[in-house]
């Protein structure tokens, strides 16, 4: 059984985000390693009491935090990222003290995996997995002049960030002394210097549980009235994109009038888009239900028939493959986190082209899937099936498994012992 030392800022049971991916990676890992897990001390309470008792003797969790009167960074929005390289330079420091205690094989940064924020594990005498990583990911370059000028700006940005990634520390020195590199997309993968992407594997850090899956995909009933039901679940934020698919639903021809559209989620574009809605003539098709509990944004899944998911840039986002988890068919752009989430048995993919091109795409599949309820029930079958197959926690058990017994493997060859 190997000892694995793990810096995971957030880890903690039934919570979603970076805290539910540290939480499950943990436990997968746990049924065939030892680990060593160093984390933030408010996480301590929910590890305690939902540590299942088989993992006890094989997970344990070192609780570091930064003094009291430093704690006030982490409440403020920008002062959030001083408070993490502060939090890993002392998980660092506390991990360096644990080494010198017990013999590791292998040292994993976990969570809030971004390449352009700090890990300092890498310069343990331990070898070093980095990752699941994201940060590679951007608007495709033709559809950043459709955001506002503050979006527009971030995405010109961080497109010469990863050109100059190479040259800066916080990114080339971790990548260079890594053994392995874990990279959530093939975008994240594309970011790193061809001398360092051999290390890299892809795989994306979100996952489900098999309870939360059967749960899903149980009792599965779609509106039994007269319309077809089309939903998007996301927040009104301008690289989801949503203004797409109102154009791409308002472009239908009138033979499709049974058609209406659902918006869940809230944020600034609301007004913007219920305006866009007014102005196209499909208001009174479009429904804009605000933000809701996961459990009604479940059901209202249940209840549609196509998910429309028009977002230019993700890493893993629960909200599709949620939609695919209750056996919905899926329209995306073909990038990113989308490209790795579906594939073509389950969803009808948008060539990332021009925003004039996606539109017309999007709403030429529509009415693919609008005129097909067979094609409809074959490609949201096989949404579950991906879903159940390559996003379940136990394939990142699996996945991390392969990998350590590879990088085994090459320690082998080189005669390390």
């Amino acid at each position: 059984m190997r000892k694995l030392l793990v810096s995971a800022y957030g880890c903690e049971p039934n919570k979603g985000s970076e805290q539910g991916v540290g939480w499950h990676w943990v436990l997968e890992m746990a049924k065939t390693e030892e680990l060593w897990v160093i984390t933030r001390s408010n996480n301590r309470q929910g590890i305690e009491s939902g540590l299942p008792p088989e993992f006890a003797g094989r997970a344990h969790f070192i609780y570091y935090d930064l003094p009291e009167r430093l704690r006030w960074f982490k409440r403020k929005e920008k002062g959030l990222y001083l408070y993490y390289a502060l939090w890993q330079w002392g998980a660092y420091r506390r991990a360096k003290q644990l080494a010198n205690e017990i013999r590791f094989d292998y040292c994993l940064h976990l969570t809030f995996g971004s390449m352009w924020m700090p890990t300092f594990m890498y310069k343990l005498p331990i070898p070093f997995i980095w990752g699941p990583v994201g940060g590679g990911e951007s608007v495709p370059f033709r559809f950043i002049r459709t955001l506002p000028l503050r979006g527009r700006i971030t995405q010109y940005a961080r497109r010469m960030l990863i050109r100059g990634a190479a040259l800066n520390p916080l990114f080339a020195s971790p990548a260079r002394a890594a053994r392995a590199i874990i990279a959530r997309t093939d975008d994240s993968k594309a970011a790193f210097p061809l001398k360092y992407r051999h290390k890299v594997r892809v795989m994306l850090e979100t996952g489900m549980s098999e309870d939360v899956l059967q749960r899903y995909q149980a009792s599965v009933t779609r509106s039994s009235d007269t319309n077809l039901h089309l939903v998007y679940v996301g927040r009104l934020v301008a690289i989801k994109n949503v203004a797409t698919a109102i154009r791409a639903f308002a472009s239908l021809p009138n033979g499709y009038a049974h058609l209406c559209l659902t918006i869940v989620g809230d944020g600034p574009l609301l007004d913007e888009l219920k305006e866009l809605a007014q102005q196209l003539g499909v208001i009174d098709r479009v429904c804009f239900v605000g933000t809701v509990s996961q459990e009604e944004a479940i059901r209202t899944l249940r209840l549609s028939h196509i998910c429309l998911f028009p977002s230019l840039k993700e890493g893993g986002t629960w909200s599709l493959m949620e939609a695919m988890a209750v056996g919905l068919p899926v329209i995306c752009l073909d990038t990113s986190g989308m490209h790795i989430i579906t594939d073509e048995s389950c969803a009808i993919r948008i060539p990332v082209t021009t925003p004039a091109e996606a539109t017309l795409k999007m709403s030429e599949a529509i009415k693919l899937l609008a005129d097909s309820p067979a094609l409809r029930k074959k490609m949201g079958d096989s949404g579950r099936l991906r879903i159940s197959e390559f996003f379940s926690w136990s394939s990142k058990g699996l996945f991390i498994q392969e990998l350590l017994a590879e990088l085994d493997g090459q320690s082998s060859a080189r005669g390390i012992s």
